[in-house]
């Protein structure tokens, strides 16, 4: 696991200002991995990895495990609020070249200090943060789910044998099963 630190600083008037005020740089967790050609991959999220292209300022996101609607509308909610954000160009997101993918580019900062990669860095770690109350509540109804199955309370169970036996169950008569099929009742 790799740990990347993003300096943001503040706006000054002045390089005296920024020299005087003290400068505090947030500093964010992410579990991420470099790629060999330099790129930042994001796995913090539950549904979508997050690839980072530094060189090619572009954006592209891909399913952690198979394609749904939830996954596209997850990566539809990412792009819209990096979009909103102004990190990303809104037009320029559009489905990636691999099957399920979507990516978009952000652009080259023009203030000097800024760099667009931290940018989206910063960005990408708020989105994970705002969505991470969702993915923990839907772990958390997953494993009550479970356990409703696999240990239910007394109200939900019964012992064996405490229902009684009947000689007809159900509602197909073993006697006639012509019965039930259409254009044979009789």
């Amino acid at each position: 696991m790799t740990s990347i630190k993003i300096n943001i600083t503040p706006d000054a008037a002045s390089a005296d200002e920024l020299e005087e005020a003290e400068v505090q740089h947030p500093q964010i967790s992410l579990i991420a991995r470099k790629t060999v050609d330099g790129k930042i991959m994001v796995l913090d999220h539950k549904d979508i990895d997050i690839i980072i292209d530094p060189t090619g300022k572009k954006i592209v996101t891909f399913p952690k495990n198979e394609m749904s609607d939830e996954v596209y509308q997850i990566q539809n909610h990412y792009f819209r609020y990096l979009s909103q954000k102004g990190v990303v160009e809104r037009a320029s997101v559009h489905g990636g070249d691999v099957f399920a993918s979507l990516q978009g580019s952000y652009p080259e900062a023009i203030e000097e200090g800024v760099d667009s990669t931290q940018l989206a860095l910063l960005s990408t770690y708020q989105f994970i943060e705002e969505e991470r109350p969702k993915f923990e509540a839907e772990e958390r109804y997953d494993e009550e789910v479970e356990d409703w199955y696999t240990e239910p309370n007394a109200e939900d169970s019964t012992a064996l044998g405490e229902v009684p036996e009947e000689p007809d169950k159900g509602t197909i008569s073993p006697n006639n099963p012509w019965t039930y099929y259409s254009g044979y009742y009789s």
